[in-house]
């Protein structure tokens, strides 16, 4: 009902709009600011309205750089016809998700021709050039249950200049720009594919003209109106088809229709058409290239006897970005969504997490690792709680040990033997925040068999860089024997009188073992001579607690009154 709204609302604005904008072809000056600079755009025959969320929003649509979610760069080159040349770069930079700066630079160029005076006689090579430079911001507005963008606006200002040898005129512009967003409401259900329809609306190079001399001509202002329906008909692959309408001062009215299909999240081909062309089909095609960080792209689009224009295109991320788990989640916008929803939300949430806890507990780091990521998906304010360390701890135990990459990794870990148990003690004690207790398992892990799997001693050094506490090659033993060394240890410092020696290792003895009377006793009698007499009474008391048979500890305990 809102997006219905909001498509008669960009309704209206483009019919109020149309008698502004009515004018002759070619008449409007600053005509390289119609050069639409990506080919991803291009090739989707500059159907491209609703489905900006990158670095190219800036020039489609500046409210797509609303949904940008880490910080890009992108460049396009353009041989256009004869000897001119369109060069374009834009920048978006997310403030945080759901704000993002853009900046842009649009240059046109011709190759130096041949000029004459008001006689006819030559006066030698002219040049001429076109640049634009612009700032935008795009921002959303709501968003809905799992802070998904719904309503996303912006805008952009540009200064512009053209130059003709000696004479040059300049101007500013400021471009508009909305999308909705209209989602299914049981998104989260498996049989439903995931599908998407948008809304756009843009206004572009509102402004005064240029002049030069004494005539001044006006800039090729627009109004479009845009829809395009996102899906993914099947395991990785997506779609995109997309209609643009636009009322121009310079072309009056055109119509592009565009399509993407993306295979294997790696190569998508486009294809596109475009009306009110004087030269050419208006068929525009196109292919591009998804790498890791890195987008290449390419379209073609025929203009008859002028030739065919060629447009390559580089878009590249850079940093983690403001959505680090990969999902877009706003962090601004106001929210919109049935309680309903909301609270189905937190009950599904919560059972992923429940199944997290029972992975961990069953040894199934992997599967614990996409349960907590799908509850933060599902309520992304979990990561606040203690859920948020926990799963960043998880993940970094998956990864470090590459638990993903080498499944078998896995299956030891589920064994019933000793270092296989003792090593997933050391994990669940990193997990919960025992650094110390995550350490010194882990040489016990280790120590309980040193030519077995090298993935124990990769645990090992792995929790020392961690917990930032570096390994002690002369406690990687098996659990009892480190626990009797480590006594005897005591006892030794505290027969030449290093008692907080001493100490220190009754303390981690009672880390290993929380039930050893006999480290309470020693850690008790340490503290006792270190002249802390608080601690010692309650190491003393822990003794007669697991151990309340004994008659020594009991009558020291009552010599001094506690």
């Amino acid at each position: 009902m809102y997006g219905m709204r909001l498509a008669q609302a960009a309704c209206a604005v483009l019919a109020l709009s149309a008698s502004s904008f009515a004018g002759d072809a070619g008449s409007a000056a600053a005509s390289f600011l119609k050069f639409s600079p990506g080919p991803r755009g291009t090739g989707m025959g500059e159907a491209y309205t609703s489905v900006a969320e990158d670095a190219y929003s800036v020039y489609w649509n500046p409210a797509g750089l609303g949904s940008v979610a880490q910080t890009e760069v992108a460049a396009t080159y353009n041989a256009s016809f004869e000897d001119v040349s369109h060069q374009y770069l834009a920048a978006a930079y997310p403030l945080r998700y759901g704000s993002t700066l853009g900046l842009s630079l649009s240059r046109l160029s011709v190759a130096p021709f041949q000029g004459y005076d008001a006689q006819g006689l030559k006066t030698g090579n002219i040049t001429s050039s076109d640049l634009a430079v612009g700032v935008s911001y795009g921002r959303v507005l709501v968003k809905d249950e799992i802070e998904r963008p719904v309503l996303n606006v912006g805008a952009g200002i540009k200064l512009i200049s053209e130059k003709l040898d000696s004479v040059s005129a300049n101007t500013g512009a400021v471009d508009l720009g909305a999308i909705y967003y209209i989602r299914p409401n049981n998104y989260w259900m498996k049989k439903a594919q995931a599908q998407e329809f948008r809304v756009a609306a843009v206004l572009k190079n509102i402004g005064p003209g240029l002049k030069f001399d004494k005539r001044s001509s006006p800039l090729p202002m627009s109004a479009t109106l845009g829809g395009s329906w996102h899906s993914h008909p099947g395991g990785s692959a997506s779609l995109v088809i997309s209609l643009d309408q636009t009322i121009s001062s310079d072309e009056k009215y055109y119509a592009a229709l565009g399509a993407e299909y993306l295979a294997f999240q790696v190569i998508a081909f486009r294809a596109g058409y475009r009306s009110g062309q004087d030269m050419g089909s208006g068929l525009r095609v196109g292919v591009g290239f998804l790498l890791s960080f890195v987008n290449i792209d390419y379209s073609m689009s025929p203009f008859g006897e002028l030739g065919v224009m060629h447009k390559l295109g580089l878009s590249m991320r850079l940093g983690n970005g403001a959505a680090k788990d990969g999902n877009k989640r706003s962090a601004v916008g106001k929210l919109m969504a049935p309680k309903e929803n909301i609270e189905q939300l937190d009950k599904y949430a919560n059972d992923y997490l429940a199944l997290a806890r029972k992975d961990i507990d069953n040894r199934r780091y992997v599967s614990a690792s996409d349960n907590v990521r799908r509850a933060f998906n599902l309520e992304p304010k979990l990561k606040e709680g203690e859920w948020g360390e926990r799963g960043g701890r998880l993940d970094a135990v998956v990864d470090g040990l590459r638990l993903r990459d080498i499944p078998a990794r896995g299956v030891i870990l589920a064994k019933t033997t000793e270092q296989s148990g003792t090593a997933a003690e050391a994990i669940y004690a990193y997990l919960e925040g025992h650094d110390l207790k995550a350490l010194l398992l882990g040489h016990a892990a280790l120590g309980a068999d040193q030519r077995g799997d090298a993935m124990f001693e990769e645990l090992l050094n792995l929790i020392s860089d961690l917990v930032k506490i570096h390994v002690r090659r002369d406690e990687i033993l098996p659990r009892l024997v480190l626990i009797k060394e480590k006594l005897r240890k005591a006892a030794k410092n505290f027969y030449i009188q290093q008692y907080d020696a001493a100490a220190k290792e009754c303390e981690e003895v009672a880390v290993l073992d929380d039930k050893n009377p006999l480290a309470f006793q020693r850690l008790g009698s340490a503290y006792f001579m270190m002249g802390d007499k608080e601690k010692a009474k309650k190491a003393y008391l822990k003794v007669l607690e697991l151990d309340p048979s004994d008659q020594v500890t009991k009558q020291f305990v009552k010599a001094q009154g506690w």
